[in-house]
């Protein structure tokens, strides 16, 4: 990762607030993605308000003695002073870093970047890491499920065959999502050992990766037994240690379930023995509504802790199987991503390079606003057409969509893996068509292009889009 994109990850870290996490936002990270990413200054204040929030809904859920209520509270203090203490150090280190890069006078040593304080982080392709020192303690987690001691252990073996590892005898969890810590503790509960490990440097703020160890706990598996256990239990039916496998390494697609596409899909060394291979390590375990409704089965008791956590992935179950809430969440998915993501970030009037002139020239290229955006057939039910762009940086992405629509547009923001994808509909691009006869020369010759060269899919959505809109037909022999 070069300096340039180093220094713009700690320029969105060190960005100021305007106003402090609600929980509401909060609840809408960890309910869509699980991870809760931002300026230093929301999400060290967020993880504090979610652990609060959490604490206080496990104590009016289950039946808890006074005893185990005075545990559970105490480890939230905790862990609420030791989020506290890691924002501290966090922003002297984040501030040391970004005044080493912004003047020049940080050095590089291996993997490592060094402000000249002896300040310093992983410098590394993906995700750029600041180690956080001495900020660790005890706590205690009572246990709040109750649990059988089999089906306990059916639930811990998933989690180890997943993101669960091995520190001395005894097992150890890292993650960047609250939910998480809180749904392992509640199976490893007893002594634990808590640490605020690191923060990683994304391109939307900051993670936090805490690390949990249960001190009253053995490792019981290798983590290569423990995958072959939960096969084994799946085949013969068994679903409890493929949801908690699921829970750590699984993937879920919220919007895909919304439309009905229903894949149990497991990242894993040993995909091979657990599903279908489909590559870059991803099982492919179970297909249809029936899988997530064993999954929700198998959770039990379970269920109702993810109930309280508002986990992404429990809500992926839910949506599943509770028709009602596919309902509720359909509606909520009317509101455009384009205002979550300003009202998570605020605006934004960023400076940025744009295409060149030979770029500009290209077939299937239009710019708006000093906006360079490729167009792309949409292969929905009836065909469409948008123009697209593609930014790693959410400013930029903000950025853009503010000059789009201050040429009359109603550009939305979504994402596609790492990146934000600013775009415009058909609507705005036949606005654009008959008011600017080069981007309508620009969209016709674009259809006339994959009118000739397209797939069989392409020309049949050029062949409909030019029944409906003829004014782009006038270059189509050209």
């Amino acid at each position: 990762m070069d300096i340039s994109e180093i220094k713009q990850r700690l320029e969105l870290a060190l960005r100021p607030v305007e106003k402090p996490p609600t929980l509401e936002e909060v609840l809408e990270q960890v309910s869509t993605r699980g991870v809760l990413r931002g300026p230093v200054d929301w999400v060290f204040p967020a993880w504090m308000l979610y652990v609060e929030y959490a604490t206080q809904r496990i104590a009016e859920t289950f039946p808890l003695s006074e005893e185990e209520k005075r545990q559970l509270f105490h480890f939230r203090d905790t862990m609420k002073q030791l989020l506290l203490e890691a924002w501290m150090q966090t922003k002297e280190k984040l501030a040391a870093l970004y005044k080493a890069v912004a003047e020049g006078t940080y050095r590089l040593e291996g993997k490592r970047l060094y402000a000249p304080d002896g300040t310093w982080m992983e410098k590394t392709n993906l995700v750029p890491r600041i180690s956080i020192h001495n900020i660790g303690t005890s706590a205690y987690f009572p246990n709040v499920l109750k649990l059988p001691r089999e089906r306990l252990e059916l639930l811990q073996l998933g989690w180890r065959a997943s993101d669960e590892g091995k520190m001395g005898s005894g097992p150890v969890m890292a993650t960047t999502q609250p939910w998480q810590i809180l749904a392992w503790t509640a199976l490893r509960y007893g002594d634990l050992y808590i640490r605020i490990a690191s923060v990683n440097l994304t391109r939307e703020g900051v993670s936090i990766t805490i690390r949990v160890k249960a001190r009253d706990w053995s490792q019981k598996w290798r983590k290569d037994e423990a995958i072959d256990l939960v096969v084994s239990y799946f085949r013969r039916g068994e679903w409890a240690p493929l949801l908690t496998m699921w829970l750590g390494d699984g993937t879920v697609n919220q919007k895909k379930i919304l439309h009905g596409k229903y894949r149990l899909v497991i990242a894993t060394k040993e995909s091979q023995k657990l599903g279908i291979n489909m590559g870059r390590r991803l099982a492919l375990v179970a297909t249809g509504r029936e899988a997530f409704v064993k999954l929700r089965e198998a959770a039990g008791i379970y269920g109702v802790l993810f109930d309280v956590l508002n986990a992404h992935k429990w809500i992926g179950v839910k949506l599943a199987t509770d028709d009602a809430l596919r309902a509720t969440y359909k509606l909520k998915m009317t509101t455009r991503k384009i205002d979550v993501l300003r009202k998570m970030y605020g605006q934004f009037d960023e400076i940025f390079t744009e295409s060149s002139y030979t770029e500009r020239q290209r077939i299937g290229v239009v710019v708006v606003a000093g906006v360079v955006l490729r167009l792309e057939l949409v292969k929905n039910s009836s065909g469409s057409l948008r123009a697209r762009r593609y930014f790693r940086d959410v400013r930029k992405a903000l950025t853009a969509a503010k000059r789009l629509e201050s040429a009359g547009l109603r550009p939305n923001i979504v994402r596609s893996k790492a990146n934000y994808v600013v775009y415009v509909s058909l609507s705005d691009l036949l606005k654009l068509a008959e008011r600017d006869e080069t981007i309508r020369k620009a969209i016709a010759l674009y259809l006339a292009e994959k009118a000739k060269n397209g797939t069989p899919k392409q020309r049949e959505i050029v062949e409909i889009i030019l029944k409906r809109y003829p004014l782009f037909s006038i270059y189509e022999s050209s």
